[in-house]
């Protein structure tokens, strides 16, 4: 998981973007019923819309999936809709947040394994039209209680919010658990991300562990007084938000934290 600023994004959207993404909106506000509105959904023209999004973005947000952190791990990097435009899951006649299609502010960057449901012989994961929440009386079914939507309260882990990456913790052998000292309830949002977006997959589990042992290789150089210098730099660019996995180092280096030289790279008092 990694931090997501929306300034970010919003510096590098275009007027024609907007405009294109503003038509197709009030488009789909005019169909007169959801059929029609699927129809609107599955046309090139549509997702033509949050393709240009993605090719928009400066490559700093396009280099790793927003989720899981893998680059060429787990296959490719479309847009998933954060909050499912077709139907949700845990709501039987939800007909989806059709509304927010064109909307960039739920867009987020997903490689293929979170983005849709996979099973596997030992995991299975994956969002597709997965969206829980906290308290699910507060759910928004139609653009009429748009406001509302501060309201609700996702029960898993979003880039968007600047505290959820901090929540995400990772055991010695590279599978994700919560951070040490979570609250019951933050516990509850990490285990549901963990299968919404398949972050326990032997694929990205093992290369986290990769990410311990390269980690453990360079604190021992620091610890060694050898090459200490190069052993900084090499850390300093692992725990990077633009490189991969790179929430995996930072917790690994965080057990590291006894040394000057750690405190300094993770900027820890």
């Amino acid at each position: 998981m990694r931090w997501i600023c929306k300034d970010d994004i919003e510096e590098c959207l275009t007027k024609a973007w907007r405009d294109k993404a503003e038509a197709a909106k009030n488009e789909l506000l005019a169909a007169s019923n959801s059929e029609e509105r699927k129809k609107i959904l599955k046309r090139v023209a549509s997702s033509d819309v949050w393709r240009s999004f993605y090719e928009l973005l400066p490559d700093k947000l396009k280099k790793k999936c927003w989720y899981c952190e893998a680059e060429e791990i787990r296959s490719d990097m479309p847009v998933d809709h954060f909050r499912p435009k077709n139907k949700v899951e845990e709501e039987h006649g939800h007909e989806g947040y059709w509304w927010l299609a064109f909307d960039w502010k739920n867009y987020r960057c997903a490689c293929t394994f979170c983005n849709s449901r996979r099973n596997f012989e030992e995991t299975e994961g994956g969002k597709a039209c997965k969206f829980p929440l906290v308290n699910p009386a507060l759910r928004v079914f139609t653009p009429a209680d748009a406001q509302a939507l501060q309201e609700e309260m996702p029960d898993f882990l979003d880039p968007f919010d600047p505290d959820d990456e901090k929540l995400l913790w990772f055991d010695e052998d590279g599978m994700p658990e919560s951070k040490p000292d979570a609250s019951p309830a933050e516990q509850r949002r990490v285990k549901n991300s963990i299968d919404i977006f398949h972050l326990h997959e032997t694929r990205i589990v093992r290369a986290r562990n990769k990410i311990r042992i390269d980690v453990e290789k360079e604190v021992a150089k620091i610890r060694e007084g050898r090459n200490v210098h190069d052993a900084k730099i090499t850390l300093r660019k692992m725990v990077r938000d633009t490189e991969k996995l790179s929430r995996a180092a930072v917790v690994y280096l965080r057990a590291h934290r006894d040394l000057a030289e750690v405190k300094e790279i993770l900027q820890l008092d």
